[in-house]
């Protein structure tokens, strides 16, 4: 998800849309925000919350990352192969 957004914001692919990208970066801000809805600092409990918003951002965006995912496949392939 961090790549995703990493390469949206370098202009690098541009193929999602913008919800998806909305969503990713709500979640990764949920979870890097000290201040949770179960403060993280309670042991097992504390990490539910986080977990819980990751685990339903990648179901919403699940066929995005598949598709950003086999793009960057292919920009690999095609990348070793202008080297070669």
């Amino acid at each position: 998800m961090l790549a995703l957004v990493r390469d949206y914001w370098r202009g690098d692919y541009r193929q999602v849309p913008w919800w998806a990208i909305a969503a990713v970066a709500a979640a990764l801000l949920y979870i890097l925000n000290p201040v949770d809805l179960i403060p993280d600092f309670i042991p097992v409990v504390g990490h539910i919350d986080d977990a819980t918003v990751v685990a339903a951002c990648l179901l919403l965006v699940e066929q995005q990352l598949a598709e950003y995912e086999a793009w960057r496949e292919a920009a690999a392939v095609g990348d070793d192969g202008a080297e070669q």
